[in-house]
């Protein structure tokens, strides 16, 4: 038999490197696609969400409408409309999202109460891209939500539309960049849980700062101005009122390039945090106190 030559060994490579590549790529779509299976599994859980953001939106537009009048004023710089579409976006963009984190059970604090965390480091998918891919099909569920119920108020009214194209383009910047802002500093919280027996009431504290703090519950605009000063420039803002703020036009497209600055640094920000939390917790393994 002859020895296989240089050009037949660098096409099994070249072939091996292929096959290695399909199987990570076919990795990186289930995990993606592992949250939106679930959810699919589990249809009440649509039903539930769907109910409580419709109950959400309802309640919205008739208090800025009851707030409002029948007038044209304005407040803070928003008239009626502005207000409506401004809740509506808000409640899209965080009511989904936190409503599906709270019923995965795919957190490290359920996966460390009945031990099963182990399989996070034992995987070919280390812990900290596991959990990004899963982020990933998580953002991309929380974008269907919000794509669906953009579509609905558009063709029943109730948002009105961006006041320009640009306004669109950065705020769906903005919007993608508050994603990844929002899976950091979820992830965060979550990864407390190996330095904690329950981490119920850090993810308690981090509901109620990132409602508040993000204009989620009330526009921002609406706060004193030293309140607004300060919050403007905290993650949790970047997650929701920026992206709607730019979507409303409250924020002009063309001055909205320091917001989308401000949430790049938070991401990258966050992301070199969350490596470092990671690097300490695959040290730090604590299963029911063993």
């Amino acid at each position: 038999m002859t020895a296989p030559g240089p050009e037949s060994l660098g096409m099994q490579a070249s072939a091996g490197d292929r096959a290695t590549a399909g199987r990570r790529r076919s990795r990186a779509h289930r995990l993606a696609a592992l949250v939106p299976r679930t959810e699919w599994a589990y249809r009440p859980r649509i039903a539930a969400t769907a109910f409580i953001i419709v109950t959400q939106v309802f309640l919205y537009v008739l208090l800025w409408r009851a707030l409002y009048g029948e007038g044209d004023d304005t407040v803070a710089g928003m008239d009626v409309t502005q207000a409506v579409t401004y809740s509506v976006l808000a409640t899209l963009m965080g009511t989904g999202r936190v409503i599906m984190e709270g019923a995965s059970q795919e957190t490290a604090q359920s996966k460390i109460r009945d031990g099963s965390v182990v399989f996070w480091f034992t995987r070919p998918v280390s812990a900290r891209r596991y959990c990004a891919w899963r982020g990933l099909g998580e953002s991309l569920y929380a974008t269907t939500w919000l794509l669906s119920g953009l579509a609905i108020g558009l063709a029943t009214g109730l948002v009105a539309a961006p006041p320009s194209a640009a306004a669109a383009s950065v705020a769906t910047l903005s919007y993608a960049l508050g994603q990844g802002v929002f899976y950091h500093l979820a992830l965060l919280v979550d990864l407390t849980s190996f330095w904690t027996i329950t981490s119920f009431g850090i993810n308690r504290l981090a509901a109620f700062a990132q409602t508040l703090l993000s204009g989620a519950l009330i526009p921002l605009w609406f706060f004193p101005s030293w309140f607004t000063a300060v919050s403007g420039h905290l993650p949790f803002s970047a997650t929701v009122h920026v992206p709607v703020s730019l979507y409303t036009g409250r924020i002009a497209a063309a001055d909205a390039w320091p917001q989308l600055l401000e949430q790049a640094v938070w991401c990258l920000l966050l992301a070199a945090v969350g490596r470092l939390v990671w690097r300490r917790a695959a040290r730090r393994l604590l299963v029911l106190g063993g």
